[in-house]
């Protein structure tokens, strides 16, 4: 990163809301045509249904191995709706977690979970091991350093 970031850690209970995905496995390198084309068509899907997502978009990850993430990405919606092929019918994580506001390129966001670590072991919480990010602004009109992600590891009760 080319300027000086700070993160503002906060305790924050998380409520599950219905949520159509896809959940698969990748390469941290194929992370983002994999989004790319997910998103729109979970967005399609989403459409031809006469209806639309009820919030940003937002990825769980349930590990942090780089060559083999397990990942379920997509989108918040209004009332639980049945997917269909690789689309499925899911729910945004609820619980405890640890959350901060990371504002830049989404391939320099290691500095942001680092003091999420840090932050829960200076202050005696265990994460889960999965993390959600939560996409608040769209890479397509955004420039990279000014998206804003915010993200969350979800912490042992």
């Amino acid at each position: 990163m080319d300027f000086e970031c700070s993160f503002s850690p906060e305790i924050r209970d998380l409520v599950s809301r219905p949520a159509l995905t896809i959940r698969t496995r990748t390469k941290v390198s194929g992370i983002a045509p994999l989004f790319q084309e997910g998103y729109g068509e979970i967005a399609r899907f989403l459409k031809e249904r006469g209806t639309h997502p009820a919030g940003p978009p937002f990825a769980l990850y349930f590990n942090m191995d780089m060559d083999d993430l397990e990942v379920e990405f997509g989108f918040p919606v209004e009332a639980p709706l049945e997917g269909s092929g690789r689309i499925i019918a899911s729910s945004t994580p609820s619980g405890k977690a640890v959350t901060t506001l990371y504002i830049g390129p989404y391939n320099e966001v290691e500095p942001a979970y680092d003091s999420l670590l840090k932050w829960s072991a200076d202050n005696g919480f265990t994460p889960t091991g999965r993390a959600c990010e939560v996409y608040l602004n769209d890479p397509s009109v955004t420039p990279g350093e000014l998206l804003k992600t915010e993200i969350s590891l979800l912490l042992a009760e």
